[in-house]
């Protein structure tokens, strides 16, 4: 049986320590998640990955305020977003569930 090098150990370990820190910064509360299903977020936007919208991590990263957040749902400013379509406002999204949203997503940045 062939013995492992410790600088690969080491390597895969490193690899897959990012992999599990990477998804727990990403993960999303039952709460907040059945709030992104309920209302189609899903559909353009994913945790970490570039969909038709931006990601939740990217938008997180804006260090946008929560009022900011809340209104870019129902007044989407496309200027914060090069590179990305713009966004169609989604007034039919009660304001207690995009506030539960904003809440986590300014969570997130941190």
């Amino acid at each position: 049986m062939k013995k492992i090098k410790p600088m690969i150990l080491l390597a895969v370990t490193f690899i897959f320590g990012g992999i599990l820190e990477s998804q727990a910064q990403t993960e999303i509360p039952k709460a907040v998640n059945e709030l992104l299903v309920k209302h189609t977020c899903f559909t353009c936007h994913k945790a970490d990955v570039k969909l038709i919208g931006p990601s939740w991590m990217e938008i997180a990263s804006k260090g946008l305020k929560k009022a900011e957040l809340v209104q870019a749902v129902y007044a989407p400013d496309q200027s914060r977003w090069p590179g990305y379509p713009p966004m169609m406002p989604m007034p039919q999204v009660p304001k207690k569930d995009v506030e539960k949203i904003a809440d986590w997503l300014v969570k997130l940045k941190k």
